[in-house]
């Protein structure tokens, strides 16, 4: 189920939820609804299990022991340290006939091979980042609470500008209700003038001057991302990324959604990577990541700094 439909879907408690997905914010909401429906007496009914101390007799006799003056207990597992599915093994055994009282969350942010056999038996909740509308009801939600609104420019932009990530467009939106105090409304002017943009927000913009042939904005976008201390070489590769991955989706005919869990990367990422990669032909992008890959070993070999490398491949991309 989408993160979104757990909320009602907890009016009847599963043995065992799956978390996945890229949204870490999403991934600690699902396991705090979980847990505060499933857990009234959280001190000697909640266990928690990470990478640091992950023992497999400790995780199953937390799972086996009986709830004290509650009707469940909850153990959560986040990313526990298991790479073989012999590791895990005696995990899969208590989820194929798991203990009614005990309430097993499963947090998978890596999506770790090893839980396949589990995937069946669990409820699997998807954090991936959430579409527009539902993040715009988020948004609205929290800025209520500061008698705030925001338009539909300034929410499209913040949206972008935060790569679609829900923990940061939530840590923005309060900071720019408190900004604006009582009776505010969020415009996009408030969007650019106090919103810090992620890097790949940048990229996505460079490859869209890239694919119009504005050599101006490209090279604009380039200086500023420079004058932020950025490096030249990282920036060159994000770019090559990013020219990658429009390679690969306007060459797919899968769903953006199943290119993204394939590439590791936010579904936003491909929505953009196809809109954007349209307008050039395969060949094209074949010729921009053959020069890409040239100017990476130029780099390399100490034939050209970095800085000049990254204004080269920019210039000679919008001829």
């Amino acid at each position: 189920m989408k993160f979104q439909e757990l909320k009602k879907s907890l009016d009847s408690l599963q043995q065992v939820y799956l978390i996945r997905g890229s949204d870490s914010f999403l991934r600690q909401k699902a396991v705090d609804m979980i847990v505060n429906r499933a857990v009234k007496i959280k001190d000697l009914n909640l266990s928690t299990f990470n990478d640091e101390n992950t023992d497999m007799s400790s995780i199953l006799s937390a799972c086996k022991s009986i709830p004290m003056m509650d009707e469940y207990r909850a153990v959560v597992l986040r990313d526990i340290a298991v790479k073989k599915v012999d590791e895990v093994k005696p995990l899969i055994e208590y989820v194929s006939k798991p203990l009614q009282s005990t309430i097993l969350i499963i947090v998978d942010s890596l999506n770790n091979s090893v839980y396949k056999k589990i995937e069946s038996t669990a409820t699997l909740v998807d954090c991936s980042p959430l579409d527009l509308r539902m993040l715009a009801k988020l948004v609205a939600t929290q800025l209520k609470t500061f008698e705030c609104t925001i338009n539909n420019d300034a929410l499209n932009k913040l949206v972008e500008f935060c790569n679609s990530d829900y923990t940061r467009i939530n840590n923005e939106t309060i900071k720019l209700a408190n900004l604006l105090g009582k009776g505010g409304v969020v415009t996009l002017q408030h969007i650019e003038e106090n919103v810090h943009r992620e890097v790949e927000y940048d990229i996505f913009e460079l490859g869209k001057a890239v694919s119009e042939k504005n050599g101006k904005k490209a090279i604009a976008i380039i200086n500023q991302l420079l004058e932020r201390k950025e490096s030249p070489q990282m920036l060159l590769m994000l770019v090559l990324s990013n020219f990658r991955r429009m390679f690969y989706a306007i060459s797919s005919k899968a769903t953006n959604a199943q290119i993204a869990t394939k590439l590791g990367v936010k579904e936003y990422s491909i929505k953009i990577a196809r809109e954007v990669g349209s307008k050039f032909t395969p060949a094209q992008l074949k010729k921009i990541l053959d020069l890409g890959a040239q100017l990476d070993y130029q780099i390399k070999a100490g034939e050209m700094n970095d800085k000049n490398a990254l204004l080269y491949f920019v210039t000679n991309c919008v001829k």
